[in-house]
C-alpha cells in the first residue's frame, strides 16, 4: 500500500501543468495562480490534521521559521510557473526535479556532510541531462532563460527543504507543517500579486474548477499521500518513487498539450531521473552490497 501511495503522491504533483497551464494561458498571472493553489490547498488540508487530532498550534519562533521557509517554497513554485512560458511543461518539471540533488550538495557545502563518488556521478549525470534537454549544440528550441528559471526554482526548493531539516521543528506533525507552509505561501503569493498589480478574481466556473483541482490534487492529496507513504515504506523509498513526478508531467505535456517528443527530451528526462535516483538510493545500495563482499 505504501508503494501505491508514494506513486499517487508523485504522480499527483506531476499533474501541476495539467491544471495550471490553462489558467496561465487564459491570462492569469503566475502569482495569482499560486495564490489560489495555496488558498484552496490549505482549506482542503486543514480538516486532515484536525480529524487526526494533530496539533496545529506551534511556538511563535517555529511559526516564524516556517513563514521564512514558506517564502522560499512559494518562490520555487512561482519560478516554476514562470518557466512554463519558456519551456515545455514536462521539461520544466524535470528540471525542477533536480532539487534532491541540490539538497545533497547544500548539505555537503554548508553542513559538513561527506562528499562521495555517488554524489559526483550524480552531478555529472545532472549536467548531462540539462545539456540534452537544452538541445545540445543549440539545435533545440529550449530557452536558456527557462532553464535558468527552473534551476533557480529547484535551488529554492532545496533551500526550503534544508531549512526544514536544520530547523528540526518537533512541536507539530508533518501534516501540520504542510498546512502552515501552504497558509504562509498563500499570504506571500497574495502580497506579491497585490504589489505587482496582477491580482484578479476567478471569472468563470471553469477557472474555479481548475484552481480547486490544482490545489486539491497537487497540494492536498500529494502531500497527504506522501506523509502516509513515508509512514509505511520510509522516506528513502518514497523519495525514489517520486520519479513519477517528471514522468507524469512529460506524459501530460506530450499527450495533452502537444509538446515536442524529441529524442533529446526523452534522453534528458531519463538522465536527470537517473541522477536523482542515484543520489537518493546509492548509499542504501552500497550499504547492502558491502556485507555481501565481506
Amino acid at each position: 500500500m505504501g508503494f501505491l501511495l508514494a506513486l499517487i503522491s508523485s504522480a499527483a504533483f506531476g499533474l501541476i501543468p495539467l491544471f495550471s497551464l490553462p489558467l496561465l494561458r487564459d491570462g492569469m498571472s503566475a502569482e495569482c495562480v499560486l495564490f489560489y493553489r495555496f488558498l484552496f490547498g490549505a482549506l482542503a488540508l486543514f480538516p486532515v490534521p484536525v480529524l487526526r487530532h494533530a496539533r496545529l498550534a506551534a511556538p511563535p519562533r517555529e511559526l516564524a521559521r516556517l513563514a521564512v521557509f514558506s517564502i522560499m517554497y512559494a518562490l520555487a513554485a512561482l519560478l516554476m510557473f514562470q518557466g512554463f512560458h519558456y519551456l515545455p511543461s514536462g521539461v520544466a518539471s524535470t528540471l525542477q526535479f533536480l532539487y534532491p540533488l541540490m539538497v545533497m550538495i547544500i548539505m555537503i557545502l554548508f553542513f559538513h556532510e561527506k562528499p562521495s563518488l555517488i554524489t559526483a556521478c550524480s552531478v555529472l549525470l545532472a549536467i548531462l541531462g540539462v545539456f540534452l534537454l537544452s538541445g545540445g549544440e543549440g539545435e533545440g528550441s529550449v530557452s536558456p532563460k527557462g532553464i535558468v528559471l527552473l534551476l533557480v526554482s529547484a535551488l529554492c526548493n532545496a533551500v526550503y527543504i534544508c531549512g526544514l531539516h536544520v530547523a528540526r521543528i518537533r512541536s507539530i506533525s508533518g501534516l501540520s507543517i504542510t498546512f502552515w507552509v501552504l497558509f504562509f505561501g498563500m499570504l506571500a503569493s497574495l502580497t506579491n500579486a497585490l504589489a505587482s498589480g496582477t491580482f484578479q478574481w476567478l471569472h468563470s466556473w471553469q477557472e474555479l474548477c481548475l484552481a480547486v483541482l490544482l490545489a486539491v490534487v497537487t497540494a492536498a492529496i500529494s502531500n497527504l499521500t506522501l506523509v502516509l507513504a513515508i509512514q509505511r515504506i520510509g522516506s528513502t523509498m518514497a523519495s525514489i518513487l517520486g520519479v513519477m513526478e517528471p514522468l507524469t508531467a512529460v506524459t501530460v505535456g506530450i499527450f495533452v498539450f502537444g509538446e515536442p517528443a524529441t529524442p533529446g527530451v526523452f534522453a534528458g528526462v531519463a538522465v536527470i531521473c537517473a541522477a536523482v535516483l542515484l543520489v537518493m538510493a546509492g548509499p542504501q545500495l552500497l550499504a547492502r552490497l558491502r556485507p555481501g563482499r565481506a
